[in-house]
């Protein structure tokens, strides 16, 4: 008997780990993260990880009654992205009626294909969203719809809303009429750009090395300006300026960026710094350095924290801090990348050798 209930709990604990192989192969096809599995006796169940940032609203401005019919199962909450909110959604088949989101929100199809029916002129129409389909609705902007998946099956979303504030700031920033930009809601098989920056934002979140404003900022002003062009009921383009940043103004950029290494340095306070715009800085600044200012501002800091480390004054999370990484960890992802070896191993080579 006794060797019978040992051959029991070893098929047990044999069965639960397959079953926990199994979440994670499941999670990885269907491009989110496997910690989101919860483990109950023999049974797997997902767990809804976050709340919605994305909600939808009633035509009234009210919360749409029951909440967002998905599951969120990747979340930007915890960054300091302030005018862009990124989650990753599983939705099972679902419909509403008159509801609008507050954002400008994109849609992008990262699973398999499914059908959507949305109503326009009073009645609905339905398309087929294969993977790499885009939806965009404006904010403020009712939309009724309704989404068909097989039984047990998820479609899997990857939801961007921007803020509408933040976009006209960027409209104003390439000399556009933000009173007069009109985006227009926008169904399409693909959009490359859109996706690329969407997939970029979601590894940012996944390995945690863009979680800070500046990076936010860059890649929210990217989205931004290709929303006014693309997505835009008249066809906008910003005054195009070339050569790169005056002299003066780059050295005063650089001065800038290397007196505020430990503050929460953004593209907007830089370009603030020598009186331009954030968007036309950014170009003008890659023109000059070929780096954006996001990749200039990380690798500054990168070989600020190698000067430190390699005074052996400071530990490495001291050092992180003076340089304005978010933590150790941060750094470490940084430094390697730049270096090529963590910052464990100069420590050890710049440490006198005692001979005997």
């Amino acid at each position: 008997m006794k060797l019978r209930a040992i051959l029991w709990r070893l098929r047990a604990a044999q069965l639960r780990q397959r079953l926990r192989q199994f979440g994670q192969e499941t999670a990885s096809f269907l491009n989110f993260d496997g910690n989101v599995f919860d483990f109950v006796g023999e049974k797997i169940r997902i767990t809804m990880k976050y709340p919605h940032s994305i909600p939808l609203c009633q035509t009234n401005g009210k919360p749409f009654p029951g909440g967002t019919p998905s599951r969120v199962i990747l979340s930007s909450v915890g960054t300091k992205w302030n005018d862009l909110v990124v989650e990753q959604h599983l939705c099972p088949s679902f419909e509403v009626a008159d509801v609008m989101h507050k954002r400008h929100a994109i849609a992008i199809n990262i699973g398999h294909s499914f059908t959507w029916e949305f109503k326009k002129a009073g009645r609905f129409q339905r398309v087929f969203k294969a993977r790499g389909a885009i939806s965009f609705c404006p904010s403020d902007q009712p939309f009724s719809g309704r989404l068909k998946v097989e039984r047990s099956v998820f479609a899997n979303f990857l939801f961007l809303a921007l803020d509408p504030v933040f976009v006209s700031r960027v409209a104003e920033g390439l000399e556009f009429d933000a009173d007069r930009i009109e985006l227009i809601e926008q169904r399409r098989s693909t959009d490359p750009t859109l996706r690329h920056i969407a997939l970029a934002l979601r590894a940012g979140i996944q390995t945690g090395d863009a979680l800070d404003r500046m990076y936010g900022e860059a890649i929210s002003t990217a989205l931004a300006v290709h929303l006014l062009r693309k997505y835009s009921a008249a066809v906008l383009e910003p005054k195009r300026q070339y050569g790169g940043l005056p002299r003066e103004k780059l050295v005063r950029a650089v001065e800038y960026i290397q007196d505020q290494l430990d503050t929460d340095l953004t593209v907007s306070g830089i370009a603030q710094a020598v009186y331009i715009s954030p968007y036309h800085f950014a170009k003008l600044f890659k023109e000059s350095t070929g780096q954006s200012p996001y990749q200039y501002v990380v690798e500054a800091r990168v070989r600020k924290a190698k000067e430190l480390l390699t005074t052996s004054k400071f530990t490495i999370s001291e050092v992180a801090q003076h340089v304005g990484f978010a933590d150790q960890s941060h750094l470490t992802r940084h430094f390697k990348r730049v270096f090529g070896l963590p910052p464990k191993r100069l420590l050890s080579r710049s440490r006198p050798q005692i001979v005997v």
